[in-house]
């Protein structure tokens, strides 16, 4: 839990300062690019550590490797088959692809777990080589290659992070895609690269399906809780909606007559066991979330929040919140300075704000300092207060930071919730040690007689657990699995 996003930044806006003619490799025209093939190959190996820095590396090599392997396998089909291309795998739960040009392609763990066939991630990796292929990074303003990889909260340079942090909770999404057409030309030629590798043509239209199904829960449960639907590219006008990608596919996969003489790879139990064990949700390395209580075993820590909060386990944060959403706590780590006493690591933090209650703080051992800000609160546009709270433990600086629509004597309404959620911050006591591993995929092979309701109930959400499970296994809302049918649990 850490603000990289800034740096990365300032290296994407480096690497495209640079205007110039290049021949398209894919139509073999010249146009108008924002860097060289070599400068973008360059400016990508650096983002690399970056973006690795940000959202983490899969700890799995025998999945980075798989991975790799079928991405090399349609990369060498496409319109670049000499150039070095690098896939890997994202320790993120989120269901996304994105690639910074250059041969640098990055795929999140989740959308690892709901794909289902090695024809799928071929048909995904393919998509995001055709990017690659036809310089659409190259071709996009600067703000739409940041699109690609981090979100805005990280990325508004305020002077202070842990301001930045607190004032961008429930901002919304700034970032444009690649737009419609350049979407539809990476369908176009990943559809093209992977049938030429010999994978399925369809299954990039299950791909789509499987977004569009997710589009139509979303927007079922976002009616049913009263909501705004977060829908798959929803808020990007210039993107084309997961039925028009879904016709285009098929439609594309028409017009391919002949079968290859060994039939279509489609490879669906081999992709299902090497995804097998793989993280639900959270990874042990970013914390787990069990009732309200969040556990991490390489910290060695565990904090409460208030039953009946929804507690989200976010990249860089923990973020948590009434039902009503007026009341709302984050916790951001830092790097514990050598040389600063808690008192004077958090009044760096916050330069330039106006302070009150401030205090010196021991929790459990760790020592810290607490201190309210007369403004800052994201409720209510930073007119607010916000009580901020530091604890230092081994190397880390742990901060605390909450705010409540409402205030009184100038502190948040939940002020001393605030203080009694810091103080519930305590080591990982070995009996807790399994609270901190993660939920996990376990395949399964369907009988006559198996029912996916009877495997819902272990899928960690509050509500709708039997249609998690459904999208897990491109089933929603009603298909039915086929007996010897490997299907994914979660245990």
């Amino acid at each position: 839990m850490s603000t990289k996003a800034s740096a990365l930044i300032l290296v994407l806006a480096a690497a495209t300062t640079l205007t110039g003619c290049a021949t398209n490799p894919v139509s073999g025209k010249q146009q108008v690019v924002l860097s060289s093939m070599k400068s973008e190959v360059e400016s990508s190996r650096k983002i690399y550590e970056q973006v690795i820095a940000a959202y983490g590396l899969y700890d799995d090599q025998a999945v980075q490797d798989y991975v790799n392997s079928v991405g090399q396998r349609v990369a060498k089909h496409s319109h670049l088959p000499d150039m070095e291309f690098h896939f890997t795998v994202l320790d993120d739960d989120s269901i996304n692809a994105f690639t910074t040009g250059g041969g640098y392609v990055y795929v999140h763990r989740g959308l690892l777990s709901h794909l289902n066939t090695e024809a799928e991630l071929a048909s995904v990796l393919g998509h995001e080589i055709g990017h690659v292929t036809a310089r659409h990074p190259a071709r996009q303003q600067t703000r739409g290659v940041l699109a690609s990889v981090l979100a805005t909260g990280a990325a508004i340079a305020t002077g202070s992070g842990a301001i930045a942090d607190l004032a961008n909770i429930g901002a919304s999404a700034w970032i444009n895609g690649y737009g419609r057409e350049n979407e539809m030309e990476a369908d176009r030629l990943g559809l093209e690269y992977s049938t030429k590798s010999g994978y399925r043509p369809e299954a990039m239209g299950e791909v789509f399906e499987m977004f569009r199904s997710g589009e139509k829960f979303e927007l079922e449960r976002a009616r049913a809780e009263g909501r705004e639907p977060n829908i798959y590219h929803g808020i990007f006008a210039t993107h084309p909606s997961p039925d028009a990608r879904s016709v285009q596919a098929a439609k594309l996969a028409a017009r391919i007559a002949a079968d290859p003489a060994g039939g279509w790879v489609e490879n669906r139990d081999e992709y299902l066991h090497q995804i097998d064990g793989m993280p639900y949700g959270s990874s042990r390395a970013q914390g787990i979330v069990r009732d309200n209580r969040f556990y991490h075993a390489d910290m060695g820590i565990t904090v409460a929040f208030p039953r009946g909060w929804t507690v989200e386990n976010l990249r860089d944060r923990i973020r948590a919140f009434t039902v009503a959403k007026d009341t709302i706590m984050q916790i951001t780590i830092e790097k514990r300075p050598d040389n600063k006493a808690p008192r004077e690591f958090l009044m760096s933090q916050l330069q330039g704000q106006s302070i009150s209650a401030s205090k010196a703080i021991s929790s459990n051992g760790y020592d810290g300092f607490a201190l309210v800000t007369s403004t800052g609160s994201p409720l209510d546009n930073g007119a607010g207060p916000v009580r901020w709270i530091v604890l230092y433990k081994d190397k880390s600086a742990y901060i605390f930071a909450g705010a409540s629509r409402a205030a009184s004597g100038g502190r948040p309404e939940a002020d001393g919730l605030f203080m009694s959620v810091a103080e519930t911050m305590r080591a990982l006591k070995p009996s807790e040690a399994p609270l901190a591993e993660p939920y996990r995929l376990k395949m399964l092979k369907a009988t006559a007689n198996t029912k996916l309701d009877e495997y819902a109930s272990k899928v960690p959400v509050d509500k709708y657990q039997k249609e998690e499970l459904q999208l897990l296994n491109g089933l929603y809302p009603n298909k039915p699995l086929a007996p010897g049918q490997l299907f994914k649990t979660v245990d």
